[in-house]
Order: structure tokens, then sequence, then C-alpha cells
């Protein structure tokens, strides 16, 4: 199996096993972009964001899209392409 097709197996195995958990990421308080908390900058390297197009891509359920658009008034499309992620 190649690297692309493992990838792909093990992200859908994941996803799967997250529905069935019922698992929705909670909203954060503050976007983040590692998974530790309070590592790395916020939202605020993105500048002024209200009222502007933010793509969002690989957005898996979509809980920073919302920070986005809730907490910072961005209009955000999201893009993902695992069906378990939607």
């Amino acid at each position: 199996m190649s690297p692309e097709d493992t990838n792909t197996q093990a992200w859908h195995i994941y996803g799967q096993r997250q529905l069935a958990h019922a698992y929705t990421p909670p909203v954060p308080a503050r976007l983040g972009w590692t998974p530790w908390e309070g590592i790395g900058p916020g939202a605020e390297v993105l500048g002024e964001i209200t009222g502007r197009r933010v793509l969002d891509i690989g957005s898996g359920a979509g809980h920073h899209a919302v920070h986005l658009a809730q907490a910072h008034g961005a209009l955000v499309t999201g893009i993902e392409l695992s069906p378990t992620q939607h």
C-alpha cells in the first residue's frame, strides 16, 4: 500500500471512530495553529478580518471556521475532503 493510501485509510478510520463516538470538537475561544493550547499565534496574525472572506482549507469539523465567524465576524468558507469530517 502506498504512503498516500495508508494516510487516507488512517484518516478514514479516525473519522469513523469520531463519528461512532458522536464527537464534535468544541468551538475554541482562541484560534490555535498547533494542537497545544496557547502555543503559537492566534487569529491576530490574520489582521482585521471582520466582514472579509476567509477560506479554511482542511477545515475538519469546522470548529475553527465557526470561531472566525462568531468571534471575528469573518465570512468563512470551509473545504474538507474527508467525508467523515463533514
